[in-house]
């Protein structure tokens, strides 16, 4: 994310804060851009991608913590910068979610908020935001909260609605090359997945969104779903 490391490389901070971190990657990529940075909290709710994630971090000053995101154990104005990473389609409460980052984030400090959008995906970007929904689709059948992902204008509101102010926003890529070659290997997947639900009444949607997966993919490839960036104050 050339772009979000570049508007980061200016700031030497001591604490931060990646809520719902899973594996790290987005504490990884803001150590990369930061300038200097004291210590990264990766909290998450559950600890099942914490192994990989500390392959990921190795030599890099992040601490892996348990915890909700939503109820916060972190006293108010704690950190420097509180960011958040392509999960707000996955958290029912958002008011909870945003409204603990702010009160957990220093006055005048940095919240970060970077979630792939709905509108608007460039060609190769557009491919992995269709594999995006059919994975989206299969989650909610199966019981898992997954919310589709939001128009831009919606998570601009989010923010706004939680009380920070929106200093500026740019759209970036994740140009990780483990990543794309993942979504690849998704794309070929996504047949066999499929299978599991050709009783379910949903099925012919997630047919219809396979077969434009195909088409964009045989037309355009893939790569990564572009992210809205968000850079707010308290």
């Amino acid at each position: 994310m050339d772009k979000l490391r570049q508007e980061l490389s200016s700031l030497r901070v001591e604490r931060v804060l990646d809520v719902a971190t899973r594996d790290g990657a987005f504490a990884k990529e803001m150590y990369k851009g930061f300038a200097g940075c004291g210590e990264i909290v990766a909290l998450d709710l559950s600890e099942k991608m914490f192994e990989k994630g500390r392959e990921k971090c190795a030599g890099m000053p992040v601490r892996f913590v348990l915890g909700d995101a939503c109820h916060m154990d972190f006293a108010d104005d704690t950190f420097d910068v509180v960011a958040v990473a392509n999960s707000l389609h996955h958290v029912p409460d958002l008011g909870a979610l945003l409204g603990e980052m702010k009160r957990v984030v220093k006055p005048g400090g940095l919240v970060l908020i970077s979630e792939m959008y709905s509108d608007g995906q460039p060609k190769a970007s557009l491919t992995h935001w269709i594999l995006h929904d059919i994975d989206c689709t299969m989650h909610t059948i199966d019981g898992i909260y997954h919310h589709p992902t939001y128009f831009k204008s919606e998570i601009l509101w989010f923010a706004r609605n939680a009380g920070l102010t929106v200093e500026k926003t740019l759209c970036d890529l994740i140009d990780d090359p483990k990543v794309i070659a993942k979504l690849h290997e998704r794309v070929a997947a996504v047949p066999g997945n499929l299978k599991k639900y050709e009783a379910r009444p949903e099925y012919a949607f997630l047919a219809a969104e396979a077969a434009w997966l195909n088409e964009e993919y045989a037309a355009n490839g893939i790569t990564s779903a572009e992210q809205f960036v968000l850079f707010c104050r308290k």
